[in-house]
């Protein structure tokens, strides 16, 4: 019923909007130019964002520090349009558990790149986002819906490509500390100039006495909770121009924790520490016409467990190195994108299933024509060759995909696109035996459909991005619990339906008042997302209702934002939450003073777990309580 109610919804709201924008772009045109043309590399060079047949964000690094966020996943949390998965506050890395960002309710089908790099491993695909801090981000573009023809398997529903800084004009030092509750500490320094950007970050949490609770309905006596241990972690950037269109980037990053499971009855169960390395390092050659990289990158977690059988030690290790090259070129009015990708995926897992590795290699072709000034079409193929170690089964796969865009207006487009994903299982998917999480050998890969169409109308007074999509996949691969023990499987028809928006209002532009700098953002999405289990029962797999909104006032000495992070109706009867968020920045002294309030009314949010009625085992994990932050940021 809820399928239907949200079809109906995505069609009726992009016929509405499109023909309400179409009715006034007179008036806007009367009112005023049209915001700046945005600028995004969405089809791997550079295209006006209006001009892409697909839904595509761009946030630079002054619009996410606004937010307030420490780090990267919250920061996108808080501009919305994701729902967010964790083990923990602040997303840190739980044993082998990661954070994750989840786009139209399509697990594990995000694609992490830093400056177009893939960088998650073969092993979980797993990502810290809050391992990057944002003052080391040029920008985030977020490609939303299958990406797979430009940027290969695992593009299922979304991409989202980390810019990291570019070199300023001039050279400049920034210094910055920042302090608050829960021993919130952070700092950061950097030099950047024509030539080299360096920087450097530290982060400090203290430990908390609660991240987790797991109960048994049937068996109180088995309760138990974890508690982490105090967080550092540390990072550093450098970005240096070697020639003119030859860039070397890196991004380093530690953390260290640990964490106490404790049983309610009383009694310390287990003790865990562990460290977490990573390294990307990437050489860049970047012209009008053509762009080569080469990459590589480290995932390294270590970890001491210490239980009532002794003290075992574990070394998870995920590494990724490759070459792209890109090359574009107009024939005959035709815009023709090709290029070829090597990517070498390992993995070693020394205490679960040992070494294994994959060869990634793949071709594609877009092409591009304007007719009439106003209708482009897009035509796009990938041939993706997937090779396995002699434990894994090769692929090879053509992913096709087309989208269109019409230009009604100066002010309006709109858009259609239609394109095939697929994902090959992960070794974890496959191998992994832990205690409460058992690989499946017989894993088949996902594969699917995205189908998109919506408008993006812009005038001085507002932006509107909004899009009807359909999202079908077989053999997606989900987790299926029997008492206490998980599994990986294959399930039925996975369904995602829905609608998703992006709007900016900047209601009192062009008028000589304080309000002129007041703005408001609302961006979310609705979808009905199903899966069949091994029995063919249909379930929820996702959250049916997202959004975050948020108001801001910009000038040059003050800047404030308010931000609801709103997520309702969501899978495995887990509680709705609607934290609040607030932060702010005042120019001083050569600089400027930054405060702010995390989650200001104090809620409690369950970043991720299972109250599904009937089983024999509830847990939840949870983010921090209120946080109240002050600091201050140098800059010479």
């Amino acid at each position: 019923m809820l399928k239907r109610h949200v079809k109906h919804l995505a069609c009726t709201g992009v016929a509405a909007i499109a023909l309400c924008a179409a009715g006034f772009v007179p008036a806007a045109a009367n009112a005023g130019e049209s915001l700046d043309e945005l600028v995004v590399t969405a089809e791997r060079f550079p295209t006006g964002e209006k001009e892409s047949p697909r839904f595509v964000t761009m946030y630079s690094s002054e619009e996410l520090m606004e937010t307030g966020a420490d780090n990267l996943a919250q920061a996108l949390r808080r501009k919305g349009g994701f729902s967010y998965k964790s083990f923990g506050p602040q997303g840190v890395s739980f044993g082998g558990m990661n954070s994750e960002i989840t786009a139209r309710g399509i697990s594990k089908g995000t694609l992490i790149l830093v400056n177009g790099c893939p960088v998650q491993g073969a092993a979980g695909q797993g990502y810290d986002l809050d391992m990057i801090p944002l003052e080391q981000i040029e920008r985030v573009e977020v490609m939303k819906g299958a990406a797979s023809t430009l940027y290969g398997a695992d593009a299922m529903a979304c991409v989202v490509n980390i810019i990291t800084k570019k070199n300023a004009g001039d050279t400049r030092t920034s210094v910055a500390v920042e302090a608050g509750s829960h021993g919130h500490r952070t700092a950061s320094a950097e030099v950047s100039s024509p030539r080299v950007n360096v920087g450097v970050s530290y982060a400090h949490l203290d430990a908390v006495d609660k991240i987790s609770q797991t109960t048994y309905p049937e068996s109180p006596a088995k309760n138990y909770s974890y508690a982490r241990d105090a967080v550092d972690s540390g990072g550093l950037n450098l970005n240096a121009t070697l020639v003119d269109g030859l860039y070397f980037d890196y991004l380093g990053s530690i953390s260290t924790t640990g964490y106490t499971k404790n049983k309610d009855a009383g009694g310390v169960v287990k003790e865990t520490e562990q460290e977490h390395l990573k390294h990307f390092a990437d050489l860049r050659f970047e012209k009008e016409h053509v762009r080569l990289k080469a990459f590589g990158y480290l995932d390294q977690l270590d970890r001491e467990e210490l239980t009532s059988k002794g003290l075992t030690e574990e070394r998870n290790k995920n590494y990724n190195y490759g070459v792209q090259g890109d090359y574009r070129a107009n024939l005959a009015g035709v815009e023709l994108t090709t290029g070829a990708d090597y990517v070498y995926r390992g993995a070693d897992y020394s205490e679960k299933y040992g070494r294994h590795h994959r060869d990634d290699i793949s071709a594609f072709v877009q092409a591009k024509k304007t007719f009439a000034d106003a209708l482009t079409v897009v035509l796009g193929f990938r041939e993706q060759l997937i090779y396995g170690d002699c434990d894994n089964k090769d692929y090879d796969i053509f992913l096709p995909s087309a989208g269109v865009t019409y230009r009604v207006s100066s002010g309006l487009n709109l858009f259609a696109n239609t394109g095939k994903a697929f994902k090959a299982p992960t070794f974890n998917d496959l191998y992994y035996e832990g205690d409460a999480l058992t690989g499946n050998p017989d894993l088949d890969p996902e594969s699917g459909w995205t189908y998109e169409a919506g408008i993006k109308y812009d005038n001085d007074y507002m932006r509107v991005r909004l899009a009807g999509f359909y999202m079908t996949y077989e053999d997606k691969i989900e987790t299926m619990t029997v008492g206490d023990d998980a599994t990986k499987f294959n399930v039925g028809d996975y369904e995602s339906t829905g609608v998703e928006w992006e709007t900016s209002f900047y209601p009192f532009v062009n008028q000589a008042s304080f309000l002129d700098a007041v703005s408001f953002d609302v961006a979310g999405y609705l979808a009905d997302t199903t899966a069949e289990d091994t029995d063919g029962e249909e379930y929820q797999a996702a959250p049916e209702f997202q959004t975050s909104v948020g108001a801001s006032y910009v000038t040059e000495p003050l800047i404030l934002n308010l931000a609801v992070d709103i997520l309702r109706e969501r899978e495995r009867n887990l509680p709705s939450y609607n934290p609040v968020h607030f932060a702010g920045k005042l120019a001083c002294w050569k600089g400027y003073l930054t405060f702010g309030v995390d989650n200001m009314f104090d809620d409690t949010v369950v970043t991720w777990g299972d109250n599904t009625p009937g089983k024999t085992r509830h847990y939840e994990y949870y983010d921090l309580e209120r946080t109240y932050k002050l600091g201050y940021e140098l800059i010479f």
